[in-house]
């Protein structure tokens, strides 16, 4: 006798209905038929009487009800035991992030919103560093997991990609170069360039993608946020060169978007954690990651 069959017995005796117990239990009904089957062969006895109106327990379903309950509900206390000695239940999943307005964009919330809806007692916890902070903090044991613009630098991290796309131009409203449906990168000379704030090796790689052009960018490195470097264009301090996945939800209030043309700038995100002797929250996180997006999304 599994759970399993158990778990849908007990969905069918309280709804009354199969249709509403398979709604309840997620299956599709036949398969919910067939676990009804599989125990009833099992016990050897028909556990309900099907009739127009729904199912009504049998006396054989009468006696297995209440051990049903008890069996199940001391399952799922032995889970939480083993899940609170581990640390799982009733603790904190602590979270980094660098750009932060990667945190409404893509998985991540269905991943936090996941732990959330399967440990509700425990507390996430987010915290705003720079990436290399992040990758300290993990090493450290300080996070649990971090998101960040990838991969990481430290061999001793893992990654899983979560989001992926190019760098795009955002330009105030009334900018000239809004002519363009793709910005010569060589026209970015006579302009202010703001570029985010990134760790030594991606802001090389971005500067030296613009710096393609002839002539080169007027490129002013500001180390601003990405909501900051917004509001500076929309004044008409410069353009900004930012990720398009940020950029498409802020398009408009004095702003627009633009591609550039030449050889793409590319940019993933997504989740690092430690690769040796991972928390246990960080193997909880990659489990719910996994379920719910094996592949980063294209933004």
């Amino acid at each position: 006798m599994e759970l399993r069959h158990l778990h849908v017995f007990v969905a069918v005796a309280e709804t009354g209905n199969f249709t509403r117990a398979a709604e309840r239990v997620n299956l599709s009904q036949p398969a919910l038929t067939h676990r009804i089957q599989q125990l009833e062969d099992e016990i050897g006895a028909p556990l309900f009487e099907r009739t127009s109106r729904g199912a009504r327990l049998t006396p054989a379903g009468e006696s297995l009800l209440p051990d049903a309950r008890r069996v199940l509900a001391d399952a799922k206390d032995s889970v939480r035991r083993a899940q609170q000695a581990a640390g799982l239940r009733d603790g904190v999943l602590r979270v980094g992030f660098d750009f932060v307005e990667f945190g409404s964009v893509g998985l991540m919330p269905s991943l936090l919103g996941a732990f959330r809806e399967r440990f509700p007692e425990a507390e996430v916890r987010l915290e705003t560093k720079s990436e290399d902070d992040l990758e300290r903090a993990l090493l450290d044991d300080r996070l649990d997991i971090a998101f960040l613009l990838g991969p990481p630098e430290r061999t001793e991290l893992r990654f899983w990609p979560l989001l992926q796309g190019e760098y795009a131009l955002l330009l105030p409203a009334t900018h000239p170069l809004t002519v363009h449906d793709t910005v010569p990168r060589g026209a970015l000379a006579s302009v202010r360039v703001l570029v985010p704030r990134l760790r030594a090796r991606d802001d090389a790689a971005l500067l030296t993608g613009l710096g393609t052009a002839k002539p080169s960018p007027h490129v002013v490195s500001t180390g601003a946020e990405i909501a900051a470097m917004t509001g500076l264009v929309a004044a008409g301090v410069g353009v900004a060169v930012l990720p398009s996945g940020l950029l498409t939800a802020r398009s408009g209030g004095g702003t627009v978007v633009r591609a550039l043309d030449g050889p793409p700038l590319p940019w993933v995100f997504g989740m690092a954690w430690r690769a040796e002797q991972p928390t246990p929250m960080a193997h909880l996180a990659l489990r719910q990651l996994r379920q719910i997006g094996p592949k980063p999304t294209v933004i």
